[in-house]
């Protein structure tokens, strides 16, 4: 897949860049835009509107606000029940344009600071539109409180209570802690990166374009969008010539004492997608006759430390060699590589980073804490790490997958990639092997470095989401079979 057909994403100063350049350069007022984004989100979301026995919608005072003054006029004119809880403050032209409208459409409208929780019931619905994304810094004065109150209105009503937020959910950052818990997240004109890390699975946020040309904006961020199982199963088919090394090579390197479930995770992992020969390295006696009595037709040998890459043959000649599941760092080998061959280092193999191993053959893929120790900087959250992880990506020239709950690709050219879908299922441990598994399959496969991310998180998902429960990595694994058994 091209990057060209890849959703942009934008940070908060390019989106309101994108903002002025699109009323600047198209002629288009800020006022119709505030129309175009209520309407959207209203036929978007009609039916939650429709359901609800009054909509109560918290107006900000900036153009926020504005989107919830224009959403309030649509609901109105449909018949529904609406109030308005407004905050004071220098309104612009088109925020005043909306507010009049709903004023003339006699909506009741009150005072932001008299907006208590328990004047939310339940089977209402309540519009957050206080805050953009542009925010910054902790929550204060009157918005603070609002927002107390909003989280105590929904800690008390659950799920008999809707929370719609436009465009961002006020106060939010990924660093400090959620305000309050949105149902809904509305973004409107610019997909941000920021609302990529709040948790709301995919179908609880809805996007709403309105005339932006954001693919001729420049940017560096990107959505990786999931593959369906149609792309995945024609990913996965062999070729009728096919042969074991053009279904792909790889050497797995790990296992060390006490964690061969690692590495045995991340090899069956390439051998049930498919994978055409592959050997595992393991420093570990038990670890090796694991492996054996697991399958007997898998290539396993032990590794020692003392010994170069010369006395493991087929080192050179496999495609892509998968260091560090299950590796302790007292066991990592002197190995070099070839400069064709693929490296994918994980874990135990992060103390392995000299200059000669990085490059853009190259693909690292430590979690936060991972990251952390590489840097010897301590970071909050991922979205805290972006602008660190670009930078090192780039300047050493090589790739960095930061694994969590959005999984984000650095690569040489400093672009970012992030995959977004958030599965509580796969937080359980093991996951990250059966990731690296899954991803040396592809790229021993022939594919690029960005479409085997995204082909190998879709898999991963895809297989998580065939489990019932919170499944263990182990059970996740074996669902890769039904995908296989459909080709």
């Amino acid at each position: 897949m091209n990057r060209e057909n890849f959703q942009v994403l934008f940070d908060e100063e390019e989106a309101k860049a994108l903002d002025e350049q699109t009323i600047r350069n198209r002629k288009i007022s800020g006022t119709l835009l505030m129309g175009f984004a209520a309407l959207s989100i209203f036929q978007t979301w009609e039916e939650v509107f429709k359901s609800a026995k009054k909509v109560i919608i918290l107006c900000g005072s900036g153009n926020n606000g504005g989107d919830g003054y224009a959403l309030a006029h649509f609901l109105r004119a449909e018949g529904m029940q609406v109030e308005i809880y407004s905050k004071e403050g220098n309104l612009s032209e088109e925020t005043k344009f909306y507010k009049n409208l709903t004023e003339e459409l006699k909506i009741p409208s009150f005072p932001l600071e008299k907006f208590r929780s328990n004047l939310v019931n339940p089977r209402e619905v309540l519009v957050d539109s206080l805050l953009g994304t542009g925010f910054k810094g902790p929550l204060s004065g009157e918005i603070a409180h609002t927002a107390a109150e909003i989280r105590s209105a929904k800690e008390k009503l659950k799920d008999s209570l809707l929370i719609l937020s436009i465009d961002a959910v006020s106060g939010y950052s990924p660093d400090e802690k959620t305000p309050f818990a949105a149902d809904i997240l509305a973004e409107i004109g610019s997909p941000k990166a920021k609302n990529v890390f709040y948790p709301l699975s995919k179908d609880r946020k809805s996007f709403h374009p309105i005339g932006f040309l954001r693919q001729e904006f420049q940017t560096s961020k990107y959505l990786l969008p999931r593959a369906n199982k149609e792309e995945l199963i024609s990913k996965l088919t062999r070729e009728k010539d096919s042969h074991k090394y053009k279904n792909g090579s790889a050497v797995f390197v790990g296992g060390s004492e006490g964690m061969s479930g690692a590495i045995l995770s991340s090899a069956l992992a390439f051998q049930e997608l498919g994978g055409g020969i592959s050997q595992i390295l393991t420093p570990s006696a038990n670890t090796l006759t694991k492996v054996l009595k697991k399958d007997p037709s898998f290539m396993v040998s032990g590794l020692e430390t003392s010994k170069k890459s010369n006395d493991y043959p087929f080192l050179k000649k496999a495609s892509v060699a998968c260091v560090g599941p299950g590796l302790a760092s007292s066991d990592l080998p002197h190995l070099s590589f070839s400069k064709e061959t693929i490296l994918v280092f994980d874990a135990g193999a992060f103390k392995y980073l000299d200059e000669k191993h990085l490059g853009p053959n190259t693909i690292l893929t430590p979690h936060l804490g991972e990251w952390s120790s590489i840097t010897g900087k301590k970071y909050i959250s991922q979205y805290s790490a972006l602008e660190d992880a670009k930078i090192w990506a780039k300047e050493k020239r090589t790739y960095l997958l930061l694994k969590g709950p959005v999984s984000i690709l650095f690569t040489p050219e400093g672009n970012s990639y992030f995959w977004e879908f958030q599965e509580p299922k796969l937080a359980v441990m093991g996951t990250g092997d059966l990731l690296v598994g899954i991803l040396t399959f592809f790229l021993s496969r022939g594919e690029g470095m960005i479409e085997s991310v995204r082909l190998s998180q879709s898999i991963l998902l895809y297989c998580a989401e065939l489990c019932k429960g919170y499944p263990t990595a182990g059970r996740i694994r074996k669902k890769i079979r039904s995908l296989i058994d459909s080709l």
